[in-house]
């Protein structure tokens, strides 16, 4: 029925709702139960029975009525405190009852109140009552009733008549203590502690899950059968699913952020539905699937009582009880089926829709990057049971539900994106999901494919051209490197021809040859062995970059001795070397102090100079520093005259050499000498 109005738009009213209200003025509906072809609803101010047509009402008044008739007839002592038992207070008055609930057994309805339980037939009249105070009461298998005691222990009851039972004293870490709820199920009782969890009765003993260690959830508040199973709800809002046929399994746990509300008011299940209800609704649960009712629907707090008759679920409230067809509810078919973008802000601008309906997709430059996305389904009767999420890629999580119809995406990253929207329908526990939009954020030039393989050529470009000048510096190097070692053994091999010149040679075989002549084989012998042995080292050293200095000792001993044989022995040679020298560790360059040695025996001494003297020292100046000393005292030379030293290819090969090894010739070779006061050289070299 559509309803226009003046100036309040126009209203649609549902003439079939999924849930009716059953008004009853004034009244607090507690509780429903049926027993024997009849109904009774527990109110807050009595029982109404309903059986072929007829209904009957018991008050307060009755009530209280038949407590006072069996205090009045009662052989039996009443109850007390001093017995373990909840002591009733017989001066409650009776509109001051308390209704705690309402139970069937043996076709009889058992009222727990305040005031003592009624058993009350279906026909309104009273079949016994029984002055006890319990805030849940139960039955065995076999029709004994339990009565709890919050703290006093459990009792029960073999001979109602005779007031006779079986009392489990609360000390016994098994019985049952601070009883909230209970379920009869086949042979067995469980009863529900809001402190010590789960306990059952077999018809033997209790058995505690929390003291056995089967189950250590201890705070439990509500039970109802589940098909063969078992659904209990804890103080906490979670839900169990249980399987104690043959032995104890946890088949699976609802927890509270599933179940709207916070507080559960009761359990019922239907056709494999769990029926939750809490202070914000009503939740029906099967196979992951979540169906809310609420206000919206026309539920309203608060949810005093509920039974499940054939498929129609009774909700006690006040002033009246709700009836829900349940097969309506779940069978109750998608009422999304469409998303339609409203409008789309870019950077808090809004972006033309008709640029966007004639484009399938969205392409927006790298700083158009977020995107406010307002959308809208088809018309639906529950909006507010609607939730929606979005994701932006298919192989990405959901993002969390939102109640508002759109999507906030700051500071995209330049990519490709689907953006699917997923709308949570509580009203019928479907979901629904459709593509919204084909997104695509450019990247910018510097993070474009080109610009990218522009960076990757210029890279590789200057690389290469780093390569190709290492290339050509190390070409140049070794080109370097082999003409200064060519050099270095052309100057090798001009420093041997040097020091073996022919003039020496000449000398030499001279020296031989005047020996042989005037007879003197012995000389000759010594002379002849001594050249051969220059030779021979000579030859040795001439190969090595480097020798040990007391091998060039050995080599100026033997040059000085063929040389002084030609001057009769008449140069007195002294050598002297620093004790601080280790000369079988130090070495020095081959053959640099031989040339200079050999110039003191051309140049330094003439014919008829008396009292020659020639003295090599070798002195450590410092760790690293060697002072090689070569002094004579001939005829020397004046300083800036032209001087056969100074002009001396030999010498002139030497610093060529010291030039080549890294030294500094000026200050690596100290030559000073004077006019007939002889001739001293200083070499400083490097250990």
């Amino acid at each position: 029925l559509y309803v226009g109005t003046r100036d309040a738009g126009l209203y649609e009213i549902n003439l079939n709702p999924q849930i009716k209200f059953n008004e009853l003025a004034g009244k607090e509906i507690l509780g429903f139960a049926e027993a024997d072809n009849s109904s009774a609803l527990l109110l807050n101010d009595g029982l109404h029975i309903k059986k072929d047509g007829m209904e009957q009402k018991i008050s307060l008044n009755q009530l209280k009525q038949w407590q006072k008739k069996y205090l009045q007839k009662t052989t039996i002592p009443v109850p007390r405190h001093e017995d373990s038992f909840y002591e009733l207070d017989y001066t409650t008055r009776a509109e001051d009852i308390n209704f705690y609930d309402i139970k069937v057994s043996g076709d009889i309805y058992w009222i727990n109140t305040n005031i003592g339980i009624f058993a009350i037939k279906t026909s309104g009249t009273l079949q016994r009552y029984l002055p006890l105070h319990s805030e849940e009461i139960n039955f065995t298998a076999s029709g004994e009733l339990i009565e709890t005691h919050p703290y006093g222990g459990l009792r029960i009851y073999k001979d109602l008549d005779r007031f006779k039972y079986s009392f489990f004293k609360e000390e016994d870490s098994l019985t049952p203590t601070m009883i909230v709820n209970s379920l009869r199920k086949e042979k067995k009782t469980y009863l529900l502690s809001v402190f010590s969890g789960l306990y059952v009765w077999e018809g033997q003993e209790f058995k505690s899950f929390l003291q056995d260690s089967i189950w250590d959830e201890k705070k439990l508040r509500h039970i109802t059968t589940l098909g063969n199973h078992l659904a209990i709800s804890n103080d906490f809002g979670d839900v169990f699913i249980i399987d104690d046929r043959e032995s104890f399994r946890l088949l699976e746990k609802i927890p509270r952020a599933k179940i709207q509300g916070n507080t559960i008011s009761f359990l019922r299940e239907y056709d494999g539905y769990l029926l939750i209800g809490t202070e914000k609704g009503l939740t029906l649960f099967k196979d992951n699937r979540y169906i809310f009712l609420d206000e919206e629907q026309g539920l309203k707090q608060p949810l005093l009582s509920a039974t499940v008759n054939d498929n129609i679920l009774s909700i006690g409230s006040t002033n009246g009880f709700y009836t829900i067809d349940l097969d309506a509810v779940s069978d109750n078919g998608p009422l999304v089926d469409d998303i339609d973008i409203e409008e789309i802000f870019i950077n808090n601008d809004n972006f033309p829709s008709e640029k966007f309906s004639r484009k399938e997709k969205i392409e927006l430059a790298h700083n158009e990057n977020t995107l406010l996305l307002k959308f809208s389904t088809n018309a639906h009767p529950y909006p507010n049971k609607l939730k929606y999420r979005y994701r932006l890629e298919e192989n990405e999580n959901w993002s969390l539900p939102s109640s508002k119809p759109e999507i906030f995406l700051p500071f995209l990253p330049s990519d490709n994106y689907e953006v699917d929207v997923q709308v949570l329908d509580a009203s019928t526990g479907l979901k629904f999901q459709q593509s919204l939009l084909a997104l695509s954020i450019l990247p910018p030039f510097w993070e474009s494919w080109w610009f990218a393989a522009m960076i990757i050529t210029s890279a590789l470009l200057i690389v290469y051209g780093i390569y190709k000048y290492q290339i050509n510096q190390t070409r140049e190097f070794e080109k370097q490197k082999r003409l200064i070692q060519q050099r270095f053994e052309e100057t090798k091999m001009e420093a041997l021809l040097a020091q073996m010149n022919p003039h020496f040679i000449f000398n030499a075989m001279n020296s031989i040859q005047n020996y042989i002549m005037d007879s003197d084989i012995d000389n000759a012998t010594v002379f002849l062995g001594d050249f051969a042995k220059l030779i021979r080292l000579n030859l040795d050293h001439c190969t090595k970059p480097k020798i040990l200095l007391v091998e060039e000792i050995e080599y100026l001993e033997s040059y000085i001795r063929v040389e002084n044989t030609r001057f009769s022995n008449a140069i007195k040679v002294n050598i002297e070397v620093d004790p601080d020298i280790d000369v079988y560790d130090v070495e020095i360059p081959t053959m640099l102090l031989q040339t200079f040695v050999e110039n003191v025996f051309v140049h330094a001494f003439p014919a008829g100079r008396d009292n020659t003297k020639l003295n090599i020292s070798f002195k450590l100046l410092s760790e690293n520093v060697m002072q090689c000393k070569i002094e004579d005292n001939g005829i020397g030379y004046t300083p800036g005259a032209t001087s056969k030293l100074h002009n001396s290819k030999g010498v002139s090969l030497v610093q060529e050499r010291l030039s080549i090894l890294g030294y500094e010739v000026d200050k690596t070779i100290q030559i000073s000498s004077a006019k007939n006061k002889g001739t001293s050289i200083i070499m400083r070299l490097n250990l």
